[in-house]
This record gives structure tokens, sequence and C-alpha cells, in this order.
């Protein structure tokens, strides 16, 4: 089974750039937040970015499970967090429940650069493809 790409996100301009080239490409992508930014961001700021968004997004919540849980039942459709097992075990039955999925790992993501953008990530998104 091939893995999605993973393309870090910041802001609403962001995940729209993302989802036209991943529209135009017809490929799998998943949009994640920066590092740690449950933590220092919120879930409402994250919910905020990917209001418009068509695709599976990941807020990354550092060490922080409260934060992924709340996540998680604000409707998220996943968390990355690296929480201790019990908490994890915690967070996958909570998941299990609202839907959502949760990372205990943050996967390799693509960061957008400053300076086109657009065609740096069609260049990634066209290598990463399964083939």
């Amino acid at each position: 089974m091939h893995a999605p790409a993973h393309v870090t996100v910041a802001s609403a301009p962001d995940v729209a750039r993302v989802m036209a080239v991943v529209m135009s490409l017809r490929v799998e992508c998943r949009v994640v937040s920066p590092p740690g930014a449950g933590c220092f961001m919120g879930v409402e700021w994250w919910q905020a970015v990917v209001a418009d968004c068509k695709l599976p997004a990941l807020l990354d919540c550092g060490l922080a499970a409260g934060f992924a849980g709340t996540g998680l039942r604000a409707g998220l459709d996943g968390v990355i967090v690296q929480a201790p097992p019990a908490q994890q075990r915690a967070l996958h039955a909570l998941a299990r429940v609202t839907g959502g999925q949760v990372l205990d790992v943050r996967p390799a993501t693509f960061d957008l650069p400053p300076d086109g953008a657009g065609e740096a990530l069609a260049r990634y998104l066209r290598a990463h493809r399964a083939p």
C-alpha cells in the first residue's frame, strides 16, 4: 500500500494552493499543521485554516495528549501526538468513537517554499505518486 503525500500548511491560502495542485494532478495527499502547532495555535486555529479543505488534515499536537483529545472531540480528521502508551490508547479509543485518526509519529512532510510553491509542490507530488 502506498502512503499518501503529506504537505505542511499554516494558512488557508496554503491549503487552497495544495488543493489546487492535488486536484489537477489527481494524487492522494494530506495536509499537516506545522510541528506542535496544536499546542501553540490551538484547535480552533486549525479548524479555521482547514475549513474549506477537501483533503484529510492532521493537527500536530507534539507531546500534548490533551490538545489531541480536544481536536478529536472537535471533529478533526486526525491528530499527531507523541504521548505515553496509556494516553495513546485512550486517544485511539476516542478516535474510534469520533471517526478521527491518531498518528504517534509525524510523517515526512513537504514544506512549501516561500517562492515558486506551486511548481515545487507539483514536482514533489509527481515524484511521490504511486507507480
